[in-house]
């Protein structure tokens, strides 16, 4: 189980609120800098020109697309708005002034910066704000509202290094010149929407660019209550029962997917910020979770993991047959390719492995055309692996690896003198060897030394990842649990492939 404690007990919760709504969404290094400039700002007085709670609050939920409402970017066709009204009240010529001025942006003070303009028409001052007129409606700009805007336009013009200044300038002067209607204000909202669209797929993470890690996020927050936010293995199955009648996340292997992404991103902001706002708490071994801080877990290596079978996967490997690929590499492929992210969620891993393998089976009948009937007995999990089996697959190839770790040590001895204390290693070693009745294990290994040295280490990583997932398994109730299980999925499938079935 992960456990992030948001904000700790009788810590003040407005502290860097926003900042760290950034970094939770996975705000890579220039988000990170071109926000920061944002709360760094002072005014001539030496006082933060923004507030942190609520414009930067804001502008940080904007920025990650975890605003309410139909539309995420709405507060650029805002923007437009008042964009327009500010030409049409103060001229063209005083946007940069209103909207980079060096003041603070109060209510108060925007209020008596548009108190003395000539109103017309189509652009006027009420008591609330600024309100537009056009194609039959009124558009009300409230003066609360207006310091967010000035911040978000502030930030379009400054991120990256004002590198999109010229284009945003063009846009907005483009709309100003087509003058007020919906057309006009819609084409400006557009061009910077796709300027912002661009910004977050290079600054946040692939799963929150496309709006997924918010929804993860949500659901894990209403999931968890108060200040924490918990992922466990049953949280991985329960969002992939919501929403598993929608297009992306109908395979579980997806949601088991996206979940991995979600935790990389979030120890990423852990990482980033020293455990800013976060922390990590016990192991329940009962309920199948796991903590990060445990050893199983080694956080600091989650990006940089590489499948220990990359190694054997090397043309140079080829003359020498460590595992045979259906009873000895198969099995146990998946796992040595996700690593640590397997050992997370060791029983969402294992439901990956045997439901998502049905799944996946049901598909290709789809695609292929097999028919109701093949259909049908996937979806009842018939001759399916049972997790108690699955445990056993892994016990019996961790004991072929660790032979595979003795033979290999012969190899390497085969050219040195014995050390003392060393006889009965060696003799181990030796047996382990003469057991390896397969290509390569013979009078001619030695002529194969580097391999088996190179293999010897990657066998080392592989027994290490088999034995922490081994005993994430033995510590379940694996049989009931299956059977639960087993229950569970039969009833999604039935309902997801319902029309096929009938």
């Amino acid at each position: 189980m992960l456990v992030y404690i948001l904000f700790d007990e009788g810590e003040d919760k407005d502290v860097e609120t926003a900042h760290s709504s950034i970094l939770r969404a996975g705000g890579k290094d220039q988000l990170l800098a071109d926000f920061g400039a944002m709360r760094e700002a002072i005014t001539p007085e030496g006082e933060p020109k923004y507030l942190e709670r609520p414009t930067l609050e804001t502008l940080a939920k904007f920025i990650c697309a975890q605003t309410t409402g139909a539309h995420k970017d709405l507060a650029l066709f805002e923007l437009a708005h008042l964009v327009f009204a500010v030409a049409a009240l103060k001229g063209q010529g005083e946007r940069t002034t209103f909207f980079l001025s060096p003041e603070r942006p109060s209510r108060g003070r925007l209020r008596a910066c548009f108190a003395d303009c000539k109103t017309d028409p189509t652009v006027g001052i009420g008591v609330d704000g600024v309100q537009l007129r056009y194609d039959g409606k009124v558009f009300l700009i409230r003066f609360g509202r207006m310091p967010f805007l000035i911040a978000l336009y502030e930030f379009l013009c400054s991120m990256e290094g004002f590198a999109h200044y010229a284009v945003i300038t063009d846009i907005f002067d483009q709309a100003v010149s087509d003058g007020l209607s919906l057309k006009s204000l819609k084409a400006c909202a557009n061009g910077l929407s796709s300027l912002m669209r661009k910004y977050r797929i290079a600054n946040l993470s692939t799963a929150q660019a496309d709006g997924k890690f918010v929804q993860v996020y949500k659901f894990l927050q209403d999931q968890s209550g108060g200040a924490q936010i918990i992922l466990t293995d049953q949280s991985v199955f329960d969002f992939w029962c919501l929403h598993n009648t929608g297009k992306d996340y109908r395979g579980y292997r997806t949601v088991f997917d996206l979940f991995c992404d979600f935790a990389h991103a979030f120890e990423a902001a852990r990482v980033h910020e020293n455990a800013h706002h976060a922390a990590r708490l016990g192991l329940s071994v009962e309920d199948g979770e796991v903590d990060l801080a445990s050893e199983d877990v080694d956080v600091s290596v989650v990006d940089d993991w590489v499948s220990p079978f990359d190694i054997f996967n090397q043309d140079e490997f080829a003359p020498v047959r460590f595992f045979k690929k259906s009873s000895e590499r198969g099995p146990i492929e998946s796992l040595m390719a996700y690593g640590p992210d397997a050992l997370r969620l060791p029983i969402a891993f294992v439901r990956h492995e045997i439901f998502g393998q049905v799944q996946a089976g049901i598909t290709n009948d789809l695609q292929v055309g097999r028919g109701a009937a093949s259909v049908q007995t996937r979806v009842n999990c018939e001759d399916v692996p049972s997790y108690p089996q699955r445990l056993a697959e892994c016990l019996r190839i961790r004991d072929h690896i660790k032979a595979l770790q003795g033979a290999s040590l012969h190899v390497l001895l085969m050219d040195s003198e014995c050390a003392e204390g060393e006889s009965e290693a060696r003799d181990q070693a030796q047996k382990a060897f003469g057991k390896m009745n397969r290509k390569g294990f013979d009078g001619d290994a030695i002529d194969q030394k580097m391999i088996f040295e190179q293999a010897a280490d990657a066998l080392v990583k592989m027994e290490a990842q088999l034995d922490h997932y081994i005993k994430k398994l033995e510590n379940q109730n694996l049989l009931p649990l299956f059977e639960a299980d087993k229950a569970a999925f039969q009833q999604q499938f039935k309902h997801l492939y319902a029309e096929v079935l009938t």
